[in-house]
């Protein structure tokens, strides 16, 4: 069998999945890397944030469209689109969704992303918030020990910041 050279994903397509209120396409997941990086590309709604978490992996989010507010090692900056922003493993972090939706790519190295939006999500049909299955907070925190994230809090952003 003759090993794929290179992947090719066109637009509107890849895996799809819901995880915690999030829609994720994997674009390349970590096995056709060996497991050296994946890519996903993830659309969150307004307010949609992410605990304070670390995790044993880097990540870099490059915004498509939309405007968030990250928080990484104490530390706020908003970033909108076509701004990058990278967080080195163990460092901890978090983002909320500041405008009315933002679309954006995770680049995660070693390749555990996909996996860990599996474990932790389900499949996804289409692309309708309002459709979209409630979070399983109980399978997120299983993905969470079998995948090394651990949360270290709840978002921590005020609803000040959430409205500016």
């Amino acid at each position: 069998m003759t090993e794929m050279q290179y992947s090719r994903v066109a637009a509107g397509d890849g895996e799809t999945l819901w995880f915690a209120g999030a829609h994720q396409t994997v674009k390349h997941p970590g096995a056709w890397s060996d497991g050296k990086f994946s890519l996903v590309e993830v659309v969150i709604p307004r307010g949609r944030a992410t605990p304070l978490h670390r995790d044993p992996s880097d990540e870099t989010f490059y915004v498509l469209d939309g405007e968030l507010l990250f928080h990484v090692d104490g530390a706020e900056q908003r970033v909108a689109e076509g701004d990058t922003v990278s967080v080195r493993r163990g460092v901890a972090h978090a983002f909320v969704v500041t405008s009315d939706f933002a679309k954006f790519l995770v680049l995660n190295t070693p390749g555990t992303h996909d996996s860990y939006f599996r474990d932790g999500g389900e499949p996804a049909t289409e692309l309708d918030f309002a459709a979209a299955p409630p979070p399983n907070y109980e399978r997120m925190e299983a993905s969470n020990r079998k995948h090394g994230i651990e949360v270290l809090g709840p978002p921590p952003f005020t609803h000040h910041e959430l409205s500016a």
